[in-house]
């Protein structure tokens, strides 16, 4: 399968020259993108490469205009070959909070190992607004090579987390969208 194309909300202010506060701020309050179309990985949403790019207006017309030179060093940074429409033809993706979970450790366990160069993990499929992101299939195939080089075989695959992930019903942390600012801060009062 084709590596597909993916957009945080960095990528997407990159392709179409705004800031990635407008995303949020704007873009998602006035329907032009929705959560519900994004797959959250980490408690972070990223959206299908396709539907990005389909959110451009014609050429000349005011408003959302994509930045095609932009677009083809996104894809080729990437290594994107496909860009998917909907968040369904996604492959299963991990971030810092399901790799945790996947082999039953810390999210700073994970941060710690992909940035000590030892090799417990392997390069990151993907970095999008700032965070690491795998397919689990890289994860799946380099498991044993993590498992052997941890620190008193502390991590270990949980078979039941990557078929959830596969089988896209994983509720587990980072599944669901964070909140940030004003939302986060007010709801943490109401508790």
């Amino acid at each position: 399968m084709a590596k597909p194309l993916l957009c945080g909300r960095m990528e997407i202010g990159r392709v179409y020259n705004i800031g990635a506060s407008a995303i949020s701020n704007n873009w998602v309050y006035k329907g032009i993108l929705s959560y519900e179309d994004a797959v959250i990985v980490s408690g972070k949403p990223y959206w299908p490469g396709g539907l990005v790019v389909a959110l451009a207006l014609p050429p000349g017309s005011r408003g959302r205009q994509l930045d095609e030179r932009e677009l083809a060093a996104l894809e080729a940074e990437q290594g994107a070959g496909v860009r998917p429409m909907k968040k369904g033809e996604l492959p299963p993706l991990v971030g810092a909070q399901e790799y945790a979970e996947l082999f039953g450790v810390t999210q700073v366990a994970v941060g710690q190992a992909a940035r000590g160069g030892a090799g417990q993990l392997p390069e990151a499929d993907y970095i999008l607004s700032g965070s690491n992101l795998w397919l689990l299939d890289t994860v799946l195939d380099s498991a044993e090579v993590t498992m052997q080089k941890s620190r008193k075989g502390l991590w270990v695959l949980r078979d039941e987390v990557a078929a959830a992930l596969r089988e896209g019903r994983y509720e587990g942390p980072g599944s669901f969208l964070s909140q940030r600012g004003n939302k986060a801060q007010s709801a943490s009062e109401g508790a």
